[in-house]
This record gives structure tokens, C-alpha cells and sequence, in this order.
């Protein structure tokens, strides 16, 4: 047996076998000095690469998989102290811009003097042979950046904050980062990604803020205003407030009140208190009035339209000329020429819906797939381009955007794009002092939107302008804070039509009426039927069948049943990122048979490979890319550390401290899905998906398939998530706000 007990290693790391960026633990090759044996070495490292030596205190543990290991308990790093040590650690990636090969040239140049050239007379890099000046500059640049970082990141690590998020937060505040942190590490919540209060607490702490500090006290107020905001919420009933508030600060309620009240000065917060404390992030707050206030005037603005039946151009004659006196007969003819002319016939609750959309001046429209929304959409945006009006459409998502060009034939955008977002100012170019110049503003996928997106929107729009909201209200709720859709329905003070009616496939879609049996309730009917084959559910218990019967059906069964492209037209849909038939581990399943190709980014450190489908996790403004958008790795250059991803033949680069924006996408999660539709989506649904398993989310995952769903599972699974119709509640004020109005 292995004796357990402490000792030094020191050594040359030779390889990096793995590495996980978020918390630092690699396993790695070390060739020892004293007798030059290659040992495995694992445990967490800071920023380690290969040429480094290192001096590791640890035990040696025996893995019953992979042998004999040497656990790292403490780890030094010094920089590298031969030739060959030097080479492989320019090479490694560390530096933007040096490979193998120009790692090779630099220490020919310098030999062991190298790194003592870089540090101090980096401009003699113009005499390594085949060294630009743009490539130097780049040099240059990186290594200092490298410098900052590693000075950055070993005060971090006393302050037990990881590698991957050192270098977040250099991208954040620059050289200033450790000034910053020292002074106020509660930015950091605001500022970093994925950084929350108890970790710029333990900062803090170190720091000698107490606490008990009422600056430490405010900022914990601040941080559990945004996590209410950042679940939905738009406010939060006071009195809950102050226990969360109490529980995470461990502090009592006076101190608590009194923050809140300072913060209430300080224009930060709102608080209400008429018989229902509320507490707000003042933002948000006035998101709410305003978004209230601008829908009423936009529904009070009279409508006028010039309308010449017998020639469709504007008459002068007829400027004044109210809307709601135009001829509702002439109105019916045209809507029925144009439905003609596209060889579209409306039923009649379709046609109330164009009549509603001419006369109107704020309308909502509201069904599930296969109801026809798209169909009425390119009759309303026909018969107001037949009368000169200018109109304009758009969608949160460009996936969802792409999906309303091809339903109308209209060039859609991203209501981002519309309004001229400016990611480097942050701030919309079109508001109500530049308004969008449009007598028809059409919104798709309306639920998806919150009261922040909304409030932007409904500033850029003249109070002239029609409004139409587009979306399916059985959907899951927007990421961000509000419940727009839902709430300016349940208002009852705009029309709203609603469409229930299914036309897939001549009505006889068994994917759109298992997705109405699930809204409503009731088990899906799952039995094999002659006359559909869009809608198939498939019996499994165990979760490792599950994802053998994906594999099998994603990559063999489907494509030569259907000929669909696995990359392309499937997608697995799943309840929950964690466990064996969760999003991570079907990912890799997925990747390791679908892609076989071996240029991984950063060597061996992460999942990414040339041609991944990836998917886009937040928005990225400055790039275009919005969280949903689904793409291919198209091009890896480990020496510039970049990979660019095709977005429908768009190319957008990345840095590589870019990449936690990017996961796989072979499998998505139901959240994700939300807003896109696929021709074939696989489900898996299993009772070990318990918590997930909800009626709105089922219904969701079926919705995004176009031409095929298959459910994999239980029927008890299916059975526990049709009857739990969990509806998100969320604090919102919208909806009494619009009933004052």
C-alpha cells in the first residue's frame, strides 16, 4: 500500500493533459529533476503551463482507472530554466500570437536570455527572423497583458478567486483591477459574469471591510435587488425582502431598513408601501411607469389613413379622415384580393385578426404553432405595404427574426437592430427623440420579451405608429425581469385575438395537438396513428438506454427515414443540464460520434472542436450574436487564440476568453430552445428530471419541432409534468398599471 504522506517534486511540466478552465484543476505529464521520470501530477494549478518548472507539495494517490498519480496539495511555479523549457513555454498558447514555430525562431534569437529580453527590451523582437511589425506590437502587447494577469491572478488566488475569472476581471478593469478590487470588490458583482456576493464577500473580508459595514450592507441590498430582477421579478414584497436580506447579511432588521432607506435617497431603490410594501430597483421601476404610460398614449392616438379604394394611392382629400370610418366592406375585399393573390384563405377568426390589425392602433395576436400567426402576419404587412405605409418587423432573437423573414417575405431583424443598439455607449440611437420612421411596427415572439427590451422599443415608436404584439402566452416567460405579454393581456384594456384553430398538416398535426392536450392538462395521445407520422413516443426507464437510443436515432435511424442532415435539422431538447441525460453529458456523447475531427481549441484544455455546432449563451451586441443563436466552429488558430463560429455564413471570431459565451449545442436545454423551431426535436424525459418537469416546459420543447418530435421517457414522467402547472409568478406592477389608464 501507498504511503500517504507530504513531499516535494520538483520538475519540467511537459504536457497538459487536461485542464478545466473554470476552477483550475489539470491533469498533467512532470519530468522530475532528481531522476527525470515522467509522473502524472493532478490538483489545481495557477495559470500553469508546459515548460514551467515546478515545485509541488502533495501525497501520491493510487487511481484505481489510471494508475499511480502524484496529488497536488500546494503548487510553486517558476519560469522556465533551459532552452527547451523556454521554447515550449512561449509555445504553449500562453502568448496571443507565439506558436511552436515562432517560439522556435525567438529562442534561437535569444537563447536563455529570452524571457529577460521580453520583460525588459521587448523591441528586440524585430530581430527574430519573419517577425512583423503588427506581429510584434501584438507580442508585445500580449505578454505585459500575461505579466498583469499573472500578478493579478496570484492575489486573486489569496483571495480564492479562480484563474477564469482573473482574467475576467483584467478584461473588466485593466492595469486598475487590484486598485478596484481593493477599494470596492462589490463591483465585481455588477461588472464580472458569474462573480455573486458571497465570493466578493470573502473579498471583501480579506480586504478588512467588516461585516458590519453599512457600505457592505448596502451592497448586499443591491445584490439581492439584481437576483430578484435577474429571476424575473420586477419588485419584492418588502417584508420577505428584509428576511433574505437579514439572512444573507446576518445582520438585524433596523440596520437592514436603514440601508434601504439611504438607498431610497440615494435615487438608487423604490420603495412603496400602500398597504403592499414593494421594493424596486429604481430602473425598473420606472421601465414599468413608462412602458404603462407610452402603450395608453400610442392606443389614444387616433389612427388616420388615406385610403383610395379604386387606386390605392394616398388622396390628399382624405388625410383627416378618421380610420375607424373607413368602409369595413371595402377593407374585407382587399384582405380578400391579397389572400387570393398568396392562395391563403383566412377563416373568420383569422380575418377578424387582419380587420383588428387595419383598425386598431395596439393589438396583440396569440396562439401556439400551427394556428396561423405567420399566415395572418403576411396578409396585415401586404395590405399596408398595398397602401404605402412603411412597415417594419422584428423579433427578440435572429433566430427568430430569421424565421419571421422567411413566414412574410419581409426582411425581419432583431429588435436590437432596429432600434440601432451601440454596445461600446451602451444605449439605443433610436428613442423617442429619434424615432423609427414606420406607420407598422410588428413584434414576433412577443412573450420573450422583458420590461427593459420593451420600454426600448416602445420609445423609438411615434405615438402615430400601430403596434401589433405577436407571441404565445403558454410559452415559458422572458429570462429577464417582467411578464409583458401576459400582463398587457391580463390588463383587458387592448384587443387582443386569440387563435386556436390548427392548419399543420390540414390540421392533423399530432405535434401541435399533444402540445394543446399538454397546455390543457391532459396526456398526450401517444399511440401509434396511420394517418400522422410528426408526433412518436418511444418507452425507456434507464437513463444510459436513453442516450444509446438518441445516438442511435440522431445518427442512424432518423437521417435515413426522413433525410435529415443530424447537424442541421435535429435537435435533442432536454430538461436539465446535469446528469446522464442531461445537456453536458449528451453533448459530449453527440460530439464524440458526430464529429471526429481532432483540432481542438487550446490543445487538450477544453470541448471545443473544429466544425462543434455551438450555441451562443448571452448577448453579445458588439458582435451580434444573441444568447439562443446556434452556429459552427469554422476556423481554430490556437496561435492567435481565436475560433471564429459560422452563424448562417456570417463569420464572428472569438477570443478565447471568450469562449464560457459559447457551449455545444448538439443538445440544448428547453430555455435555450425557446424562440427557435427545428425540423425533427428528440426529448428526453425521465422521472430523474423531476424537478424540471412541468407543464409549460413540455409544452415548449414539443412546440420547437416543425416536422417530427419524439419523446423518450416514461409515461410517468410525462404524467408528472402535465399535471404540474407550475406558472411562474412573478412580481410585476404592469398590469394594475395599465388598468389606471
Amino acid at each position: 500500500m501507498v504511503e500517504k504522506q507530504p513531499e516535494k517534486i520538483k520538475g519540467a511540466l511537459s504536457k497538459i493533459v487536461y485542464k478545466n478552465p473554470d476552477n483550475d484543476y489539470f491533469i498533467g505529464r512532470l519530468i522530475t529533476e532528481e531522476d527525470h521520470r515522467q509522473i502524472t501530477v493532478v490538483g489545481y494549478g495557477l495559470n500553469i503551463n508546459p515548460g514551467e518548472m515546478i515545485t509541488a507539495t502533495g501525497c501520491w494517490v493510487n487511481n484505481k482507472k489510471y494508475g499511480l498519480q502524484f496529488e497536488i496539495e500546494c503548487i510553486e511555479v517558476a519560469v522556465p530554466a533551459t532552452e527547451e523549457g523556454i521554447k515550449k513555454y512561449l509555445g504553449s498558447g500562453l502568448i496571443r500570437g507565439i506558436g511552436p514555430v515562432i517560439a522556435s525562431r525567438i529562442v534561437k534569437t535569444f537563447g536563455l536570455d529570452t524571457l529577460n529580453i521580453m520583460d525588459s527590451h521587448p523591441g528586440r523582437l524585430n530581430e527574430v527572423e519573419g517577425l512583423g511589425k503588427k506581429r510584434i506590437n501584438l507580442i508585445k502587447l500580449e505578454w505585459k497583458k500575461q505579466r498583469d494577469i499573472r500578478d493579478i491572478m496570484i492575489f486573486m488566488q489569496s483571495c480564492g478567486i479562480s484563474t477564469n475569472y482573473s482574467i475576467k476581471i483584467y478584461n473588466s478593469y485593466g492595469n486598475n483591477s487590484t486598485n478596484i478590487l481593493k477599494t470596492n470588490p462589490y463591483r465585481l458583482i455588477e461588472d464580472v459574469a458569474g462573480i455573486g456576493f458571497k465570493t466578493a464577500d470573502s473579498i471583501a473580508f480579506k480586504m478588512g471591510i467588516e461585516k458590519d459595514s453599512f457600505f457592505r450592507i448596502k451592497s448586499g441590498i443591491l445584490y439581492l435587488l439584481n437576483e430578484v430582477t435577474d429571476s424575473g421579478n420586477c419588485y419584492y414584497p418588502l417584508e420577505d425582502f428584509y428576511r433574505s436580506a437579514m439572512e444573507l447579511l446576518e445582520c438585524g432588521e433596523p440596520v437592514i431598513i436603514k440601508a434601504v432607506k439611504e438607498l431610497h435617497d440615494e435615487g438608487k431603490i423604490v420603495t412603496s408601501d400602500n398597504g403592499n410594501g414593494r421594493i424596486y430597483l429604481k430602473q425598473i421601476y420606472e421601465d414599468e411607469q413608462y412602458v404603462a404610460s407610452a402603450l395608453a398614449g400610442i392606443r389614444d392616438t387616433k389612427k388616420f389613413f388615406d385610403y383610395n379604394p379604386e387606386t390605392n394611392l394616398q388622396s390628399e382629400s382624405q388625410i383627416d379622415k378618421s380610420f375607424q370610418q373607413v368602409n369595413t366592406d371595402l377593407i374585407q375585399k382587399e384582405i380578400l384580393r391579397i389572400s387570393v393573390e398568396k392562395n391563403i384563405e383566412l377563416d373568420e377568426i383569422q380575418t377578424e385578426a387582419v380587420i383588428k390589425a387595419i383598425y386598431e392602433k395596439v393589438l396583440v395576436i396569440t396562439g401556439s404553432p400551427g394556428t396561423g400567426k405567420s399566415t395572418i402576419l403576411d396578409i396585415i404587412t401586404s395590405y399596408y405595404d398595398s397602401h404605402s405605409c412603411k412597415v417594419m418587423i422584428c423579433a427578440p432573437t435572429g433566430r427568430a427574426a430569421k424565421r419571421l423573414t422567411e413566414a412574410t417575405g419581409k426582411e425581419a431583424s432583431t429588435i436590437h437592430r432596429l432600434l440601432k443598439y451601440q454596445p461600446k455607449i451602451n444605449r439605443f440611437l433610436k428613442d423617442e427623440n429619434n424615432p423609427l420612421d414606420s406607420d407598422l411596427v410588428v413584434v414576433d415572439e412577443a412573450s420573450m420579451i422583458d420590461i427593459r427590451l420593451f420600454k426600448a422599443l416602445i420609445k423609438s415608436l411615434k405615438k402615430t405608429t400601430t403596434l401589433i404584439l405577436v407571441g404565445d402566452v403558454d410559452q415559458l416567460p422572458a429570462v429577464g425581469p417582467g411578464n409583458v405579454l401576459s400582463d398587457i393581456i391580463a390588463s383587458g384594456v387592448f384587443t387582443v385575438v386569440k387563435l386556436e384553430r390548427i392548419y399543420r398538416q390540414g390540421g392533423k398535426s399530432r405535434i401541435i395537438y399533444n402540445a394543446h392536450r399538454i397546455r390543457d392538462g391532459l396526456f398526450p395521445v401517444i399511440a401509434r396513428n396511420q394517418d400522422t407520422d410528426d408526433f412518436f413516443f418511444i418507452d425507456r426507464i434507464e437513463p444510459d438506454e436513453v442516450v444509446e437510443l438518441i445516438l442511435h436515432l440522431l445518427i442512424k435511424r432518423i437521417p435515413s427515414s426522413f433525410d435529415y442532415d443530424p447537424l442541421k435539422d435535429i435537435q435533442v431538447i432536454v430538461p436539465t443540464n446535469r446528469g446522464v441525460v442531461g445537456v453536458n453529458n449528451l453533448n459530449l456523447k453527440i460530439q464524440e460520434q458526430l464529429n471526429k475531427n481532432n483540432t481542438r481549441v487550446f490543445g487538450e484544455v477544453t470541448g471545443f472542436k473544429l466544425k462543434d455546432r455551438v450555441i451562443q449563451l448571452k448577448n453579445n451586441y458588439e458582435k451580434e450574436v444573441y444568447n439562443g443563436d446556434i452556429g459552427f466552429i469554422s476556423e481554430t488558430d490556437n496561435e492567435m487564440k481565436t475560433i471564429t463560429v459560422d452563424y448562417d455564413s456570417r463569420q464572428v471570431q472569438y477570443d478565447f476568453y471568450d469562449l464560457d459565451q459559447l457551449s455545444l449545442s448538439y443538445a440544448i436545454s428547453i430555455h435555450k430552445s425557446q424562440g427557435s423551431e427545428f425540423k425533427c426535436v428528440i426529448i428526453p424525459i425521465l422521472t430523474s428530471h423531476y424537478m424540471l418537469l412541468q407543464r409549460n416546459l413540455l409544452y415548449t420543447a414539443i412546440t420547437r419541432a416543425r416536422e417530427l418530435a419524439i419523446l423518450i421517457g416514461s409515461k410517468k414522467a410525462i404524467g408528472i409534468a402535465v399535471n404540474k402547472n407550475i406558472v411562474e409568478q412573478r412580481f410585476t406592477s404592469l398590469k394594475e398599471l395599465l388598468k389606471k389608464f
